[in-house]
């Protein structure tokens, strides 16, 4: 009895697994397949890739030409500047009475040209020394000739006229010398001022080498790393940044987004491609740039590894406000589509050689035949067979 009600319930056990194993088939045959909706849309299809960046701005790091202690600082935090404008000095009392007396002879040499040029003090004496001589050389030549006139060449009265127009010839000879001679005190004084020129050139030179000056107009002091009665160096080491100067002017109005590229991403790069340009700062907004420059010359890491900068113009920043070393993102697009109908390439099918989608119309779908475009691998271009806000189906 036992052994029988062990095989019906083996035999049981055996119907039960083939209804379940039949049932599971039924169950997948009828499932309906997984999908996702997806609208045709307008935009645009590009070929990009992304490196990692940060905003620059234009700026000087300014340092002392010389070591010595700090004098004076003329500026503060926020100032804006002038070109040739004296933003600090070290304390350089004895290159200062260098130029002032560069300055003094100079000045001198300026006083001594004006007095012998030829509308100076000195010429105009002399001039009018040897005007007179003329005139006086005309008056004893004239009473000479009266006297040849009246008495006869052989006369007293001619012979010693005659001595008189000799000896008013001397003077005007001797006028038209010392004219002459300050003429040519002029050319050598000349000579000496240029030279004094020169001196103080020099000796301000040498000055300005104790002085940090404002390279260019309208920008702005950001940084000052010093104090006044601190010892600067050429390479200001008071600063922690060894790449900071003792004053850092910024240009506000100039600013861009720095990257470094692999080469082969720098080949494909070319000026004026457009860029998504990205900010952490600014997570949800998109900046329009464009490629302004790539270097052609390599920037070495520690590693060795080759980098190529590119430096991108912001073209679209409005109101939005850009501090320096923000962080972000540029999608550099090498190709692209403007304005096209598009869908996922997941939507598109190959049936027999042809491109196919399943559109869906309400509860009911069908197959529509399309040709596509260009595509970046994630995106492509529609074509034909599609209009836009048209369903197709992907599935899962």
């Amino acid at each position: 009895m036992k052994k029988i009600v062990i095989i019906f319930i083996v035999i049981f056990i055996f119907f039960v697994g083939i209804w379940q194993f039949w049932k599971n088939d039924l169950k997948k045959n009828t499932e309906t397949p997984e999908y996702t909706i997806e609208k045709v849309v307008r935009g645009n299809v590009a070929v990009s890739f992304s490196v990692d960046g940060k905003v620059v701005y234009e700026k000087w790091e300014l340092n002392f030409l010389n070591s010595g202690i700090v004098d004076t600082i003329n500026v503060k935090l926020g100032d804006i500047v002038k070109k040739g404008q004296i933003l600090a000095s070290l304390d350089i009392e004895k290159s200062n009475n260098q130029a002032l007396q560069a300055k003094s002879i100079l000045e001198a040499s300026y006083v001594d040209l004006d007095r012998l040029s030829k509308n100076g003090v000195d010429y105009k004496i002399k001039k009018v020394a040897y005007d007179d001589a003329l005139d006086q050389l005309d008056k004893e030549e004239d009473l000479y000739d009266e006297y040849v006139q009246d008495n006869g060449k052989n006369s007293s009265q001619a012979l010693a006229q005659k001595v008189k127009v000799s000896s008013a010839k001397a003077d005007v000879n001797n006028a038209k010398y010392q004219m002459k001679q300050v003429e040519e005190n002029y050319k050598k004084a000349k000579l000496e001022s240029s030279k004094n020129s020169s001196t103080y050139a020099l000796a301000l030179e040498n000055t300005n080498a104790f002085n940090i000056i404002a390279p260019r107009n309208d920008i702005v002091v950001d940084s000052i790393h010093g104090n006044v009665g601190d010892v600067a160096t050429q390479n200001n080491t008071n600063s922690e940044d060894n790449n900071a100067g003792f004053i850092t002017l910024i240009n506000k109005d100039n600013f861009w987004f720095e990257a470094l590229l692999e080469d082969t991403d720098a080949l494909k790069t070319q000026k004026d491609m457009l860029v998504s340009l990205t900010l952490d700062a600014y997570p949800d907004k998109e900046f329009e740039a464009k490629v302004e420059f790539i270097s052609i010359v390599p920037e070495i890491d520690t590693n060795g590894l080759s980098s190529y900068k590119v430096i991108i113009q912001i073209l679209n920043n409005g109101d939005t406000t850009f501090l320096s070393d923000m962080s972000g993102s540029a999608e550099i697009i090498s190709k692209e589509a403007k304005n096209v109908l598009m869908i996922s390439n997941g939507a598109v099918k190959n049936v027999k050689g042809k491109q196919t989608v399943t559109l869906k119309n309400g509860d009911n779908f069908s197959e529509r035949e399309i040709q596509t475009g260009f595509t970046n691998g994630k995106k492509v271009e529609i074509k034909s067979g599609l209009e836009q806000g048209d369903e197709v189906v992907i599935l899962k």
